[in-house]
């Protein structure tokens, strides 16, 4: 096998310009009138586009089938049948296919009446009551869906009553494996017309699907069938490009600001400088020297006196108490005690007077006339002293 650019030619040798063949299968040998299924030790990493048989030394063979996975065209842009062999989809599984192949479903194009066998997918007729037939599909690459095709070409009369489209996301390759797959009824039973291209609009484009089922009432043959979508890794690529480019519209937005706030500070400085320019200089002043006098030899003898003085401290005196010095202290006691119980009596609330209560007995009130009466009684009269008459002649 061999990877060649789309447009090259084979020679009369087999070969292609430019190409390198690499042996996919090694020599084996044949028996007659057999069918040989040989498989690869694995799978090859690389995609192909170009086989070459070679017999030795000679013969004949009539059939010659590779089968692989369809690798897809990672160029493809927009919206694109994602049900096709051509997009790398693939049957996975069918209830019958006893009058046509499954696999006919996602073949590209149309059905021809030339080829019967590439016409569509057919099943047998069934006597059951509300019986139904199924194919699963595994799209090329998750997607979301837009729009859903059904062809009933050369199927007139044989075409099914109905059908219906459900829908899935799993990353297994069947989803009959995974039991937390959930199908979403994306299509619903609708009427069917023989030699006829039906399209239905789903716009899913909020979720994603990996498989579709066709799902039709109560048998009979389909053409073609196609889930047209977008990628979900193309919308992916575009959101990212989306944002890088408005991260860069910003970092350039942010770049003009700060240029043009650099030059605005810049003007702002230049017309500054000219202000400042037009100031005078204002010279700097220079200590004057004061000019002190000579000192003299008489301060020069203080100023000797003055530093011992502080450097040796004078010893303290003691004083010699006299006898009129004790009587001085004695009076100075004295006076001092006086002055004190003087302030003493000045700043010490005066006491209160006590009334003085009379007897009494317990029924009697005790108004204020009673101590009135009371306090007058109390009080000592000053009588005047009497003068004794002196006799006639007496001195």
């Amino acid at each position: 096998g061999c990877l060649a650019p789309k447009g090259m030619s084979v020679d009369s040798h087999g070969s292609i310009d430019g190409a390198e063949w690499e042996e996919l299968l090694p020599e084996v040998d044949l028996a007659a009138n057999s069918h040989h299924l040989l498989a690869l030790w694995t799978a090859t990493a690389t995609p192909y586009n170009f086989v070459r048989l070679t017999l030795h030394p000679d013969g004949g063979v009539s059939r010659l089938r590779v089968l692989g996975t369809v690798a897809t065209d990672d160029s493809a842009e927009g919206e694109m049948d994602l049900a096709s062999v051509n997009a790398g989809a693939r049957v996975v599984k069918a209830s019958d296919e006893t009058l046509g192949r499954k696999e006919n479903l996602i073949l590209p194009g149309r059905a021809t009446s030339a080829s019967l066998e590439t016409q569509g997918w057919k099943t047998r007729r069934s006597r059951e009551d509300n019986h139904s037939d199924w194919a699963i599909v595994r799209l090329g690459e998750p997607g979301f869906l837009t729009r859903i095709e059904i062809d009933t070409l050369f199927f007139d009369g044989d075409q099914p009553v109905s059908a219906a489209v459900q829908a899935c996301y799993t990353e297994m390759e069947n989803p009959e494996c995974d039991s937390e797959c959930f199908w979403y009824q994306i299509v619903p039973h609708t009427e069917l017309n023989g030699n006829r291209l039906h399209q239905i609009d789903v716009t899913l484009n909020d979720v994603p699907f990996s498989h579709i089922k066709l799902v039709i009432h109560p048998d009979g043959g389909v053409g073609r069938v196609r889930a047209f979508g977008q990628r979900v890794k193309e919308i992916e690529e575009e959101a990212a490009r989306e944002k890088a480019e408005a991260a860069a519209e910003a970092a350039l937005a942010a770049e003009i600001g700060a240029d043009s706030s650099a030059q605005a500070t810049d003007s702002e400085a230049a017309a500054q400088r000219p202000a400042a320019a037009a100031l005078p200089a204002t010279p700097a002043r220079k200590p004057v020297p004061v000019a002190r006098p000579a000192p003299s030899a008489k301060d020069s003898a203080a100023e000797h006196r003055k530093v011992k003085k502080t450097d040796k401290p004078l010893p303290i005196r003691k004083k010699i108490k006299t006898k009129g010095d004790s009587k001085d202290a004695a009076d100075d006691d004295q006076f001092s005690s006086r002055a004190g119980e003087l302030i003493q009596s000045l700043t010490s609330p005066l006491p209160q007077r006590k009334r003085a209560l009379t007897r009494s007995r317990p029924e009697d009130d005790t108004d204020d006339a009673s101590v009135a009466t009371s306090e007058s009684q109390t009080k000592r009269v000053r009588r005047k002293p009497k003068v004794r008459p002196t006799a006639p002649g007496a001195q």
